[in-house]
């Protein structure tokens, strides 16, 4: 897999969407600005403590496409499909042949396979269902298809554990793009099918119109990413309103493993998973002391056998406090810079030594690693309450 494809899955959609807003909802907070100022005052003090949202991932917020309602996942999945063309030195048709294919096969989708399907052996069925290890939106059980592309190994596009990696699955997609002649010029609906070889050959034509428009918001970004570092992304997601020195709960997400001995050694945090690319927000106020990939590499899911936290970004919250957020997707700060409590910090992956889509979240008291769990309990924050999206 190209580095450089899997650096260009990072990036993330321009801040459209908030410009987008902008002009419907400035008269109404103009118009509201004195009524709700006297009320935010007298109030404040009952405030809740803000909760991690989940409305925001990768690919910015859910947009309406062509008329078609599309989710922050599938958002995300489109940017990484237009990311990885990009980074292939294709053009903007390419993105959309592939984004028309990935809306019909899965609507755009990450579809891990539970192997049901009668036309499998059952060797076969118990492979194609290892896909259920990996990080997926929902089930399919077409043969042994998986992914965006519902793509199948046993025609040969690779193993299942490449197939459920979202930038392998658009490499293998451009792939064989680029050897169909004259791809460039022939009908989308042609070219995708002469990719898929689908029995519904004709369907992709149907969802040019979304695809199109998919592009044309996506590929700005996607050109820009070639310049961005490993890793690092824009800030799309907004931060979360957080009353100066307060701390809050840094993502949505079940905690998965607490704080502790593990296998032998001791787990320095607690980890919290939610789907991939589910935001991660800065837990207090404090200071970036670094955000880079502490791993061999970080363009990539990592494995248990691959040392480091993967992506990772560090704050300095004074008083010899430090919070780490480890195995990120990609990071959205930069050693030095001030962050305020709720500030959008990164997203959730796999990167590093880990097994699984989660934030790895640690609190440190100078220098030594101490449970999150009832020491954010203490500042009125509940680690192991219910997800809030």
């Amino acid at each position: 897999m190209s580095g450089t494809a899997a650096r260009m899955a990072h990036s993330y959609a321009r801040a459209w969407l908030w410009q987008a807003a902008a002009p419907c909802a400035l008269p109404v907070f103009a118009g509201l600005t004195l009524l709700l100022i006297p009320l935010a005052v007298i109030g404040a003090h009952e405030a809740p403590t803000p909760t991690a949202s989940s409305a925001c991932s990768i690919g910015g917020t859910g947009a309406t496409v062509a008329g078609i309602e599309l989710d922050a996942v599938q958002m995300g999945h489109a940017q990484t499909i237009a990311d990885v063309a990009a980074a292939r030195g294709l053009d903007a048709y390419a993105a959309t042949v592939a984004l028309a294919t990935a809306y019909q096969e899965s609507r755009i989708r990450m579809l891990a396979n539970d192997g049901s399907s009668p036309e499998l052996t059952g060797e076969q069925a118990t492979v194609t269902a290892t896909s259920l290890q990996y990080p997926h939106d929902g089930l399919g059980s077409d043969h042994d298809s998986v992914n965006t592309f519902q793509q199948r190994w046993l025609a040969g596009w690779g193993t299942v554990a490449e197939l459920m990696d979202p930038v392998y699955a658009a490499e293998a997609f451009y792939a064989r793009l680029v050897e169909i002649p004259n791809w460039q010029t022939i009908p989308l609906t042609q070219a995708a099918q002469a990719v898929q070889i689908s029995a519904a050959g004709d369907a992709y034509a149907r969802w040019a119109p979304l695809a199109r428009e998919l592009t044309a918001m996506l590929w700005p970004t996607a050109r820009a990413a070639a310049a961005a570092p490993a890793g690092a992304a824009p800030a799309v997601c907004p931060g979360l309103p957080v009353a100066a020195g307060s701390w809050i709960r840094p993502t949505a997400g079940t905690v998965t493993s607490g704080y502790g001995s593990r296998w032998g050694t001791l787990h320095a945090g607690v980890d919290i998973a939610s789907p991939r690319n589910t935001p991660v927000y800065a837990a207090a106020d404090g200071t970036v002391l670094r955000a880079e990939c502490t791993s061999d590499y970080c363009d990539r899911d990592g494995s248990p056998s691959l040392a480091g936290y993967g992506n990772l970004v560090e704050l300095d919250h004074g008083g010899g406090v430090t919070t780490r957020y480890g195995h990120l997707s990609a990071y959205t700060v930069t050693a030095g810079q001030h962050v305020a409590a709720g500030t959008l910090v990164g997203f959730q992956g796999s990167t590093g030594n880990s097994t699984g889509v989660h934030l790895h979240f640690e609190v440190r008291q100078d220098g030594v690693p101490v449970d999150p769990v009832p020491w954010l309990a203490d500042r009125g924050v509940d680690l192991r309450s219910s997800d809030a999206a």
